[in-house]
């Protein structure tokens, strides 16, 4: 069957949310890269995807996408499982997938091996940035010298370079001398608003991690007793450390208007959206958020220390502070003033619809992807060099 092509999506944790309630969870990451896979290959791409081993078998069909398997999360021991299972099984089922396109988001070792493995098939490999720190000289987010290796490798080796934002677009160029393009976040139109002028709730929802700062969150919580409070997210698992979890699961049994949940299955998420006044986004740094998407595509407002590319001051969606005091003094005037809320809902869910429209951008996408497909064909490279194993139907 002719295709517009072969392009092969690395998403480690992926399956969870290809499964439909598989066990394990998925984040906002996720949730967009699942759109582009599906996106993909319904605009007519043969789409495979390598994502890690639930137990899954491999190859396996699912929603029109061929699934191949690499390590099991917490299989092997440690320092060894690095080269055996995680090395080993990556890039045997990167090869299987036998795509023209490899194509991985992120920062870390894996996009490095995505890179090689791509180039060593004679294909093209693409690359998205994930967060701001992904553009950094020294890789901030990445602990370990063996990580920033790998990752400088598949930076400075992409075949196509792609962002969330101007600002890394900018950051890119200046510090790395790199040319890159922006592809905005999608996201589906949500059909019923959210009334954020009569909803009660104020709604965090992130990773349980240090950097996301859900201490404020609690905090704001304490100050604000007579409102709801509501935290949602996944709970990271060892070697990763779950103590910010634990501490907001402890502040909540002292205070009787927080609610602390751990991980919530994304197709329920869009409850919590219905039933919030405000988003509050504690985060340091990010890159674009998917949670900001979210809210502002519900018509729900946002309250974060980040702006990305300025969108929320320029268009007025929201709040911004830099500090807990200037989260209490916003939040404060935020709950005092529902039609203030309705505004700045009516404005995002505005601003979504024109700048992120989800089919908008998969036609962009497929475009980049078809430009770097002709090229490797043009090359005579990235054609079918061994039979390709059948995918079992789901």
């Amino acid at each position: 069957m002719s295709t517009r092509g072969r392009v092969c999506l690395h998403v480690p944790y992926l399956y969870p949310l290809l499964a439909h309630g598989a066990g394990g969870t998925a984040g906002g990451a996720e949730v967009q890269q699942r759109q582009f896979a599906l996106g993909l290959a319904q605009r007519g791409f043969e789409v495979s995807v390598v994502t890690c081993d639930y137990g899954q078998p491999s190859p396996e069909r699912r929603d029109e996408l061929a699934i191949w398997k690499s390590f099991a999360p917490h299989a092997g021991w440690p320092v060894l499982r690095f080269v055996h299972p995680r090395l080993t099984s990556t890039v045997a089922a990167l090869w299987r997938a036998n795509a023209e396109v490899y194509f991985m988001k992120g920062s870390g070792l894996l996009p490095g091996v995505t890179c090689d493995v791509a180039h060593a098939r004679g294909a093209a490999f693409a690359w998205l940035a994930a967060h701001d720190y992904d553009v950094e000289p020294d890789f901030p987010a990445l602990e370990h010298g063996r990580e920033r290796a790998w990752f400088r490798r598949a930076l400075l080796g992409c075949d196509l370079r792609l962002v969330q934002t101007e600002f890394q677009r900018t950051r890119l160029a200046s510090v790395w001398g790199l040319e890159s393009g922006v592809v905005k976040s999608p996201i589906g139109r949500i059909e019923t608003a959210t009334d954020p002028g009569s909803a009660s709730v104020v709604l965090w929802v992130a990773t349980y991690r240090e950097r996301k700062r859900p201490e404020w969150f609690t905090e704001l919580a304490a100050r604000f007793p007579k409102h709801r409070f509501k935290m949602c997210g996944h709970v990271p698992e060892p070697p990763l450390t779950r103590d910010p979890f634990d501490a907001a699961r402890a502040r909540a049994r002292e205070l009787p208007n927080l609610e602390v949940l751990g991980d919530v299955p994304h197709q329920q998420v869009g409850t919590l959206y219905r039933e919030a006044a405000v988003v509050v986004h504690t985060s340091e740094a990010e890159g674009f958020p998917n949670v900001f998407l979210e809210a502002w595509a519900h018509g729900v407002p946002t309250l974060s220390a980040v702006d990305p590319d300025h969108i929320v001051a320029t268009h007025g969606i929201g709040r911004v502070a830099q500090t807990l005091d200037g989260f209490a003094s916003e939040l404060s005037r935020l709950l005092d003033d529902p039609e203030q809320r309705r505004v700045l809902g009516t404005r995002a869910r505005a601003y979504v619809s024109e700048h992120h429209d989800r089919e908008r951008i998969l036609d962009q996408l497929a475009e980049r992807f078809d430009e770097l497909i002709a090229r490797r064909r043009a090359r005579g490279r990235a054609g079918d060099t061994e039979p390709r194993a059948r995918a079992r139907d789901r």
